[in-house]
């Protein structure tokens, strides 16, 4: 075991009583790339990210702990539950663990951003383990773009070509099997077990998630809804930031009018 900690990075203080939303990052990715999409969230809410195991440049022996278990550290760190969880790629099926497990921690709904999800009818084959090391190895490239933003427009190709190498050397095989482990294991997760709103989110030029895909994870939890935008890729959380927001505000506004309603009725 590593010894990681996992820590929680404040966005926004948010004033008393206003809205509580809280980030989980995917594999390599960061806690403070949940920056760009905070700033178009309301400036009340209190907004927390946090830095778990796989965020890049960590090491990969906490592979001997479950994802979730990781995820719910994290949260037990913030001393409330949150109205949304909003979790991106390897984190959001960190939280779908937990989901799946009735814990209360995740808060009252979650947004889960291009999550992955097997289908119990394929088969774990060769044909599965060579696709997914592609998709994995496109992810890093188009991760460390993404980080970069409109620097990577400007920088020499070679220069860039070498900051991917990097990333996928640090991530390396044991990057990988993290992911594939939990992708193949995504299967056997028992959906109908969530208990809270749910809107799985995704990118049409991702491959991550396919349609037939997203429809069988998102018609399998009581409650969930899938909003697709089709011009979007994996990271559109950094990339179209306002629109990610958007999203999540929305799902926000969701949670506190069903909170209204509930109390109407008492």
């Amino acid at each position: 075991m590593s010894g990681f900690a996992v820590r929680a990075h404040t966005l926004s203080r948010g004033v008393p009583g206003a809205p509580f939303v809280v980030f989980a990052h995917g594999m390599e990715g960061h806690w403070a790339s949940w920056k760009l999409l905070a700033a178009h969230l309301d400036p009340d809410w209190r907004l927390v990210a946090l830095e778990l195991p796989w965020q890049a440049g960590k090491d990969y022996r906490w592979r001997a702990r479950p994802v979730g278990d990781w995820l719910g550290d994290g949260l037990d760190l913030l001393g409330a539950i949150p109205e949304v969880l909003v979790a991106h790629s390897f984190g959001a099926n960190a939280a779908l663990e937990l989901l799946c497990a009735h814990d209360p921690r995740p808060g009252r709904a979650a947004a889960l951003m291009c999550p992955f999800y097997r289908l119990p009818r394929y088969e774990v084959s060769w044909r599965m383990y060579d696709r997914s090391r592609e998709t994995f190895v496109k992810h890093i490239g188009d991760g460390v773009r993404a980080r970069l933003g409109k620097r990577a427009g400007g920088m020499d190709p070679e220069v860039l070509d070498g900051m991917v190498r990097v990333a996928l050397d640090r991530a390396g095989p044991l990057g990988f099997a993290a992911v594939f482990d939990c992708y193949t294991a995504s299967a056997d997760l028992p959906l109908d077990q969530v208990q809270v709103p749910i809107r799985v989110l995704v990118g049409g030029e991702d491959p991550t998630l396919p349609p037939k895909v997203a429809d069988a994870l998102v018609d399998g939890m009581p409650g969930a809804t899938l909003r697709v935008h089709e011009n979007f890729d994996h990271f559109f959380h950094v990339r179209q930031a306002a629109a990610a927001a958007a999203e999540v505000s929305d799902l926000v506004a969701e949670v506190l009018a069903t909170t209204t309603k509930v109390g109407e009725l008492r």
